[in-house]
């Protein structure tokens, strides 16, 4: 498997409607030969149409065949000069050789994430937290480990959080108070059951919400107000759970939260010297 937005469009392939898949194997087949093509020349190439590429490249979270064309120029470079990209576990592997496979695999997603993160998302995300006097998050598995970071952030400045792997007794809590609150919904792939239906409920009570996923079309992006994204990450096979992908979960995390701490500095730093302070008090 490759790196970088190679690597992200052929994750994205089996996702991709047929005329952007045609798009998508030509450019992983051809990626050299991509960099000194026009929209209408790469069109007739992968026997597509000039509107498939331009939805293509939305589809990868590129935004423009410029930007695509920018970061296969850059990844193929690295290439050529021994960059290293991602990298399975294989068989009997060595520590050293763990280590330097999952630095590399991380920092290939978060650098991803960064690239395409939506910044007018991150700015709508933190305005509506500013605004809300309740936050509900709510992940399954190693989501919900993003959640309960959500949670532990903004309770520290001030905010009435529930993060509850129980989500019957999330939705009930949510029935009983729902004034100014904000439902933060948390899954990588955009279609799990549970978190859907949290949502449905959130928007039925009147509450804004917020959703975290991967980039791409998914029953998740259609359904939240405001959607932040990250980066498809390329995950080994022998896994216990989720890992790049909850690296990036944690990466944007932590960029809305000092957004929102930017936004409110002064009051953040009292907020946070506050709860330090009563921690030390315990002794």
């Amino acid at each position: 498997m490759g790196s970088g937005i190679l690597n992200e469009i052929e994750l994205a392939v089996p996702e991709l409607p047929f005329s952007e898949q045609k798009v998508a194997r030509y450019i992983l087949a051809h990626p050299q030969d991509v960099l000194y093509t026009t929209i209408s020349e790469l069109s007739a190439k992968s026997e597509s149409s000039s509107a498939a590429v331009v939805r293509f490249c939305k589809s990868v979270g590129v935004g423009n065949f410029g930007s695509l064309k920018v970061r296969l120029s850059a990844e193929l470079g690295q290439a050529e000069s021994g960059g290293v990209g991602y990298m399975d576990i294989e068989d009997r592997e060595s520590v050293a050789s763990v280590v330097k496979k999952t630095l590399s695999n991380t920092t290939q997603t978060l650098e991803n994430t960064a690239y395409q993160l939506d910044q007018g998302a991150v700015r709508q995300v933190v305005k509506m937290l500013q605004e809300a006097e309740t936050i509900y998050v709510y992940g399954v598995g190693a989501s919900f480990l993003i959640a309960e970071d959500v949670a532990q952030k903004w309770r520290r400045l001030g905010k009435m959080v529930y993060a509850m792997p129980d989500y019957h007794l999330l939705m009930s809590t949510m029935a009983a108070r729902s004034d100014k609150a904000v439902f933060f919904a948390v899954s990588y792939s955009g279609q799990t059951r549970e978190v859907l239906q949290l949502v449905d409920k959130a928007k039925a009570l009147g509450m804004k919400t917020i959703g975290l996923s991967r980039i791409g079309s998914h029953k998740l992006s259609g359904r939240v107000d405001v959607l932040l994204s990250t980066a498809r990450a390329p995950e080994a096979k022998l896994r216990s759970a989720a890992t790049s992908s909850r690296f990036a979960q944690l990466f944007v995390i932590d960029i809305v939260f000092l957004a929102y701490a930017s936004a409110q500095y002064e009051f953040t730093v009292r907020q946070l010297e506050k709860s330090k302070q009563a921690v030390q008090d315990l002794g």
